[in-house]
């Protein structure tokens, strides 16, 4: 069995190192310009076991809320196949499993009932309640 090659060390970064085979110690994909060990930064690095909850309010949340406010927001997803864009958007079938599209259309359509006169929309309170 391969060590992991993804190690996060914050909820900021992360430390890259090749992926060997286990049998011959050699690289296991290809050669790579990349340094044995490189860390990497991001503006946030989620574990395996990120609630599908908890990846909406951190991520995705902000952008609806600002689209209630009247400006405009973009979410793209990207990555390989099979590594779990299509969960992560459109969620499972368990409880509390809901993806990012489902809830973000929940927050939108809650708000509208409290359309006010000047055509502002107030944000439902948190925590989201989806089942």
């Amino acid at each position: 069995m391969s060590s992991p090659y993804l190690i996060p060390l914050s909820d900021t970064t992360v430390n890259m190192t090749n992926p060997h085979d286990p049998q011959d110690g050699r690289s296991k994909y290809r050669f790579s310009t990349v340094p044995p060990s490189s860390i990497y930064t991001f503006s946030h690095v989620f574990p395996r076991n990120t609630s599908q909850s908890d990846f909406f309010t951190k991520t995705t949340l902000p952008l609806v809320q600002d689209v209630l406010q009247g400006q405009n927001a973009l979410l793209f997803t990207y990555g390989v196949t099979n590594s779990g864009k299509t969960y992560t958007v459109q969620g499972g079938n368990e409880k509390g499993a809901a993806g990012i599209l489902p809830r973000s259309l929940d927050v939108i359509f809650n708000s509208i009932e409290g359309l006010h006169g000047d055509g502002r929309v107030r944000i439902p309170n948190l925590p989201l309640q989806i089942h």
